[in-house]
């Protein structure tokens, strides 16, 4: 079986089996292209004359070895570490599938990563701009303060919030069903003051649409002007415009307010495994680097704070 053949088949299982969302599919193929074409130059070959058994140990390190000594764009730790995830899922699912005999990946090391605290908004910033009166009271406005406001208040990923539909909000019971990573559904409580965010946009946005005589994709929450399903690049716009006003951090994307949400529940005392359920992590160990985040703030308030800090 040819390299190529065996990465088409590892996405369709991603897609099929997994159901992964297309943004992580792409990801692991772009992934495993990059060692494809590293193999294809080295061997000055066609896609068919690169077969799974001519790729061993010796030419995956030296894929790896290629991404560390590239001076002229040197990929991060990061980057690589994800590189080698993606091999030895690869070779996984080849093995499961009995369509391979070998794991040529097993033995390749993940770099170590410097340990990186997510960005958070201070809750002092966050306040003073949902209290604010930087949201117009038009459908644009409306729209972006519920955004920010559900957001803040429930913690879900940018594709959740673009994906949301109307029938899966329950105002009198505060609920969100929101469709996750694997397509796992979870339910998630969001504040009374949120709700009514998102109550006044879609009252307005009925209003917006019928005034304009425009047919609107009622099945999801938000739209855009147009009556099309929000997308993603019109999110990160938003978010980094209000953010902005509070904050002069590098990072402001609808993630950091995921991070701000689960970062200022644990200040208050939250539960980390119930902060865990709310974020729809898979595991623990993913939603811990918020514990750090609360710890680091504790201290700077101590050697601020303590007399004999």
């Amino acid at each position: 079986m040819t390299l190529l053949t065996a990465i088409d088949k590892f996405a369709s299982y991603l897609i099929n089996e997994r159901n992964y969302s297309n943004h992580t599919v792409i990801s692991y193929t772009r992934d495993l292209n990059d060692v494809y074409r590293f193999i294809a130059k080295n061997l000055d070959s066609s896609s068919a004359q690169v077969d799974l058994e001519f790729v061993d140990e010796e030419t995956l390190k030296s894929f790896i070895a290629s991404l560390v000594l590239n001076t002229e764009n040197r990929a991060s730790k990061k980057t690589i570490a994800r590189k080698v995830s993606t091999l030895k899922s690869f070779y996984k699912f080849l093995l499961r599938k009995k369509l391979h005999d070998k794991n040529p990946s097993k033995k390749l090391i993940y770099p170590k990563l410097d340990k990186m605290l997510p960005y958070v908004i201070e809750e002092n910033g966050m306040v003073s701009l949902l209290n604010s009166n930087k949201f117009p009271d038009d459908f644009n406005g409306r729209m972006e303060r519920a955004i920010i406001e559900l957001l803040y208040s429930t913690g879900i990923r940018l594709s959740e919030l673009v994906n949301l539909k109307t029938g899966d909000v329950d105002f009198q019971k505060c609920l969100l069903k929101v469709l996750g990573k694997g397509r796992k559904e979870r339910i998630v409580p969001v504040g009374k003051i949120a709700a009514g965010s998102i109550t006044s946009y879609i009252e307005k946005k009925e209003e917006y649409f019928s005034d304009k005589g425009i047919d609107y994709d009622s099945e999801f929450v938000f739209n855009t002007m147009k009556g099309k399903k929000l997308y993603s690049a019109l999110l990160n716009r938003l978010t980094n415009k209000y953010l902005s006003i509070i904050s002069e951090q590098k990072k402001k994307s609808p993630h950091v307010l995921r991070h701000t949400f689960a970062t200022h529940l644990l200040n208050h005392g939250a539960d980390i495994r119930a902060v865990k359920e709310l974020l729809g992590h898979s595991s623990l160990s993913s939603t811990q680097i918020y514990t750090h985040v609360s710890v680091d703030r504790l201290k700077k308030v101590y050697e601020k704070s303590h007399p004999k800090a």
